[in-house]
């Protein structure tokens, strides 16, 4: 196996996860005697086009953007992240806690934020569940914003550029707090209401590029998991993806998506993809 280039994209702020990579491939250069380099994406399509290029071997990336990307290469989903002992999780509908908006009703005609248009709890699942709640997401809103990453959207609401924003989050049981969403990794303390919550969404996976053989995405995949198995392994890996632990991705992940996509795609719900 040569060199292998491991590619993320943006979570919480552009960038902010260069150091966590770099101590990540610095281990699994250890393990795998092999020199990996890490990218970190500026966008999701720049990752979608480095793929295309051939130019990234293996990457953190959504199933929804997967799906995408496998539209024109093929691509192999590997493994899928476990948080809180959960591989799945929500979109979240949010506002400043400081404003008087309660309901999709409540902000109809204001500015909503996405992150891309291939994000799947930044774009996807939001707009579908609109769809099911009887509110298209094609009009409902005066103005929309692509902000790349899930931090930018919730700048962009905590300072008033954007009403409302699309990001990942936990749908906490009743009466319980919520303990995971992209506006508590920026500002955990900043008051949020979260005026709706969609349905279930697969976890991120670590795909490998069509081109490699099973037998090095077995290789890769098995550094990941070894390194799972250390303290300081899962800190390095917590740290670059926001992962408690890994697990083989199972069969037909991507199915439902691409049933939802193409969904949403004949009722004119994704006008961007």
């Amino acid at each position: 196996m040569g060199a292998i280039t491991l590619a993320v994209v943006p979570s919480s702020t552009p960038g902010d996860s260069r150091f966590a990579l770099d101590g990540l491939c610095i281990a699994l250069t250890k393990l795998l005697d092999t020199p990996v380099h890490g990218i970190n994406s500026a966008s999701y399509q720049d990752l979608a086009a480095e793929l295309e290029k051939d130019r990234v071997d293996y990457a953190w990336m959504s199933p929804t953007l997967m799906m995408y990307t496998n539209e024109r290469i093929q691509l192999r989903p590997l493994l899928t992240a476990v948080r809180n002992d959960s591989t799945e999780y929500n979109a979240a509908l949010f506002v400043d806690g400081s404003r008087p908006w309660y309901s999709l009703d409540d902000v109809k005609g204001k500015t909503v934020a996405w992150v891309d248009p291939t994000s799947a709890s930044g774009y996807l699942f939001p707009r579908v569940h609109m769809a099911s709640r009887g509110r298209d997401p094609t009009t409902w809103f005066g103005k929309e914003m692509f902000l790349r990453s899930h931090g930018e959207v919730v700048k962009a609401v905590f300072e008033g550029r954007a009403d409302v924003g699309a990001t990942y989050g936990a749908c906490p049981e009743a009466g319980e707090e919520i303990k995971r969403a992209g506006f508590l990794d920026v500002a955990a303390k900043h008051p949020v209401r979260v005026i709706e919550w969609t349905q279930s969404i697969p976890n991120d996976v670590i795909a490998g590029h069509g081109l490699l053989s099973k037998p090095e995405h077995r290789t890769f995949s098995n550094a990941i998991l070894t390194l799972a198995e250390s303290d300081r392994g899962r800190r390095l890996l917590k740290k670059a993806f926001a992962a408690d632990k890994f697990m083989t991705t199972p069969r037909n992940t991507l199915k439902p998506i691409a049933e939802l996509v193409e969904k949403a795609r004949r009722s004119g719900y994704l006008p961007h993809l």
